[in-house]
């Protein structure tokens, strides 16, 4: 089997997307499968795969393939969602009717990572064929706290929020400041690490909040964007990961705190909210109310301590579920299926 896939140029690529392509494909490669980059329309024996959406490019060469009766599959990547779909609305919305719907509608199957990501899509149009293929961790590690900690320089006992994504509006951590401003208990016993970059503008928003809630807030850390191997460092040594997102398809760095055991705080907006029963998984609706109650209760478990055993735990639950080596036979047998429904 030949797979060939078509990715935005790299200067469009999130983090996320990227890290889930060159998972996938590496998987893909260990199973004895031949990844291409580029899309070939008189090449019908590979199956074409496109990540991501809005891109011309790609409706033109999905064109040229139904032409040749060459099939291809579409991974959204979250570009859907409600919260990414409202977003410059007015341009996406006739964009989608005159190009991107025949371009989702004329692929052999639709991958999307999540069944509320599933939920989501039937809002906008209905594909005869969805298959729901989880993400996994491309480079994961596992617990490593102590040693994390010491790497870093930090303080045996300080407890320490951890925020690692992009720093945009979507992320919610506007919301995070204004709950945790309302939990003056937390602020005194906790320090927040914002690891990450963003919009000059919205960066300059969170500083006035901060000023505005003072000593009411915990220490906070603007360390900037961490990417590569270092950021599992700071996965590592975090006694809690907070990702407030209003929206996200699936969620990466939730997964990767996951896999180094550490606790997780992320909300409905993601779907992580099914996992809401598992020990060390906080799940919060959006706002700031329910974000601020989220943080007591998971401030409450955490002091009865998140022990070595407890990271084990969680981490081995994690690689049982989202291993790339399992999840690579499942998008296998998905292409295999996009083929000969071709």
């Amino acid at each position: 089997m030949r797979v060939r896939f078509i990715t935005p140029p790299l200067v469009r690529q999130t983090g996320g997307v990227h890290n889930a392509v060159e998972g996938l494909r590496e998987a893909l490669q260990r199973r004895g499968i031949e990844v291409v980059d580029g899309g070939d329309a008189g090449d019908s024996s590979s199956i074409h795969h496109f990540h991501g959406l809005w891109d011309a490019a790609h409706s033109r060469l999905a064109g040229h393939l139904r032409k040749h009766g060459a099939g291809y599959v579409v991974s959204p990547h979250g570009m859907l969602e409600p919260w990414a779909y409202r977003h410059r609305h007015w341009k996406k919305m006739p964009y989608f009717w005159l190009i991107e719907r025949r371009f989702l509608m004329g692929s052999a199957s639709l991958f999307v990572t999540s069944e509320m990501e599933k939920e989501h899509l039937r809002r906008v149009l209905h594909h005869p064929r969805v298959e729901v293929l989880p993400l996994g961790a491309r480079d994961a590690r596992k617990p490593a706290y102590e040693a994390a900690r010491q790497f870093l320089g930090w303080e045996p006992g300080e407890r320490t929020i951890l925020f690692l994504s992009r720093v945009d509006p979507k992320k919610g951590v506007d919301l995070l400041l204004d709950a945790l401003g309302q939990l003056p208990e937390i602020a005194s016993t906790w320090r927040l690490v914002i690891v990450g970059d963003g919009p000059a503008e919205y960066l300059a928003q969170l500083r006035k909040t901060q000023e505005l809630h003072g000593r009411r807030l915990p220490r906070i850390d603007w360390l900037g964007p961490v990417w590569g191997e270092e950021r599992w460092s700071y996965f590592q040594a975090a006694d809690l990961f907070l990702l407030p997102t209003h929206s996200e398809n699936f969620g990466i760095a939730v997964l990767e705190a996951l896999h180094v055991g550490t606790p997780v705080l992320t909300t409905t907006g993601t779907p992580w909210r099914d996992h809401i029963d598992l020990d060390g998984v906080f799940i919060c609706d959006p706002n700031v109310e329910s974000l601020r109650d989220c943080l007591r209760q998971a401030d409450v478990r955490l002091k009865a301590r998140w022990s070595g055993e407890d990271r084990a735990k969680l981490s081995a639950w994690t690689r049982n579920r989202f291993a790339w080596r399992v999840l690579a036979g499942e998008y296998e047998a998905a292409y295999r299926n996009a083929m000969g429904g071709i």
